[in-house]
Formats: structure tokens, C-alpha cells, sequence
């Protein structure tokens, strides 16, 4: 999922790079959605380790 994140981020960037600030701006946000989503669902969630 990090790396996900990174990706996209790294996409931004190029889109950026490019002019293309229209969908740079969208995929920035929605890889903040994503970010959030991830924190709150999987960061925070405890470790189970089943034996």
C-alpha cells in the first residue's frame, strides 16, 4: 500500500512536470483520500500474529 502511495505521489510529480495541474491536483487528492483511508483502517489497526 506504500508503495501505492508512492506511486501516485511520484505520478503528481510528473504531471506536474508536464503542466498537467488539472489531474496532478485531482490524483494529489485522491491519494490523500487514499492515505487517510489507510491510516485510519490499517495503521491503527493492532497486530495479530496467529500461531
Amino acid at each position: 500500500m506504500i508503495a501505492l502511495l508512492f506511486a501516485l505521489l511520484t505520478a503528481t510529480m510528473g504531471l506536474n512536470y508536464y503542466r498537467q495541474t488539472t489531474a496532478a491536483n485531482a490524483l494529489f487528492f485522491f491519494t490523500l483520500a487514499l492515505s487517510v483511508y489507510w491510516l485510519k483502517f490499517h495503521a491503527t489497526s493492532q497486530l495479530t500474529i496467529q500461531l
